[in-house]
């Protein structure tokens, strides 16, 4: 009897315990998450259209999934499934409407968007397009307005914006913690910093992001959706990293203006270790190192972003600089850049930035020591 109930015990598992149905352990889905109700509406319904001119997979085919969330000014919220009917043409086929005064810069939106995503189509493998206003791993807010200087320029956000409100770093690696994506794509300013590397790290197994800002024109769309499906991750993300700097090397003047890089979250763990030797035996030199010489990827005097390599190797000794350099090299697997950035002329790139702590900076400090990357490194002690 005991062998019995054993024995259906494990065919209940093998047929209901089981996550996904059939087909959906093989299927691919990706999520666009615009989050444009905001100064960059319209900009976002341009990649929109970009997005619904590209390559796309048919209707019929149930393994490769395209999910866009939009939100711009003055439009409905909704989540819906684009694809291409026999002939070619444009489908689109909406999943969920929400409320008008939806706000999608909290994380709860967020949250709910993956949900629904994820009941209308389970998969096991996911991707994530993040669309909107962006500011590295700064606090909400904290961009626009610091607490100890006053501030004048462009204002940009932790990530997002929608009335006002930002979504915090911490809370969108919470929201994000639903899953584990194959990849995120970050489209947006200033997240290619260590510290957002490292929130994010268990969130997927590549980030693809920039240290500048972004030019409004953003990612180019049309060429990104096939790579995504029909090469490995590693690969789609290096493809696209190489097509988004085609496209803007193909530019004139300002305009000419791009940076990228690749991340390999699965080497960040070794990054932390030797930087938290760094951090710890030179806490004197980090306080005191000439911010001048190093290479930044900030305009408007937002000196929070500057080269970790460049910061790095006037710190540490011959010895820690070579173990940091070559766990960078593992976690930065594609890096790439123009000869200047707008006004920032770039002479120095690893394709990460990093936070320099000054002690003046009493706000950012202590907000910084909730980061997971200072409670793995000691960087603000």
């Amino acid at each position: 009897m005991k062998r019995f109930w054993i024995l259906l015990l494990a065919v209940l598992c093998t047929t209901s315990c089981n996550w996904f149905g059939p087909g959906e352990k093989d299927r691919q889905v990706l999520l666009v998450y615009f989050a444009g109700n905001n100064s960059l509406s319209s900009e976002g319904e341009g990649d929109y259209e970009d997005l619904c001119g590209a390559w796309l997979p048919e209707g019929k085919d149930k393994h490769r999934i395209v999910l866009i969330y939009r939100h711009f000014i003055d439009r409905t919220p909704v989540l819906s499934r684009i694809y291409r009917d026999r002939k070619g043409v444009l489908v689109e086929e909406t999943i969920q409407e929400y409320p008008f005064d939806t706000n999608s810069a909290t994380p709860q939106t967020l949250s709910n968007v993956l949900a629904d995503a994820e009941e209308a189509w389970p998969a096991e493998h996911h991707g994530l397009i993040l669309w909107s206003h962006a500011s590295g791993f700064l606090p909400q807010g904290y961009y626009a307005y610091p607490d100890e200087h006053a501030s004048g320029g462009a204002s940009l956000m932790s990530f997002a914006e929608d009335h006002g409100t930002e979504m915090d770093l911490k809370d969108l690696r919470k929201a994000l913690s639903r899953f584990h994506y194959d990849f995120i794509v970050f489209d947006c300013c200033l997240m290619a910093n260590v510290e957002v590397a490292y929130e994010m790290r268990n969130c997927a197994d590549y980030l693809l992001f920039s240290p500048t800002e972004i030019l409004s024109d953003g990612f180019p769309y049309e060429q990104m959706i096939q790579p995504i499906f029909e090469q490995k991750p590693e690969m789609a993300m290096t493809t696209i990293c190489q097509r988004y700097m085609e496209h803007y090397r193909a530019q004139s003047g300002v305009y000419r203006s791009a940076t990228i890089s690749l991340v390999n979250t699965a080497a960040l763990g070794q990054l932390a270790a030797a930087c938290k030797t760094i951090f710890n035996n030179h806490q004197d030199q980090i306080m005191t190192v000439n911010r001048g010489d190093i290479q930044a990827y900030f305009r408007f005097n937002k000196h929070w972003f500057y080269d970790i390599d460049d910061f790095v190797r006037r710190v540490a000794t011959d010895a820690e600089y070579q173990a940091f350099s070559s766990a960078l090299s593992r976690s930065v697997i594609y890096k790439d850049a123009t000869e200047n950035f707008l006004s920032i002329h770039i002479t120095h790139y690893s394709g990460l930035s990093s936070y320099i702590p000054r002690p003046e900076y009493t706000v950012l400090n202590n907000y910084y020591k909730t980061l997971q990357w200072n409670q793995a490194t000691g960087l603000v002690p």
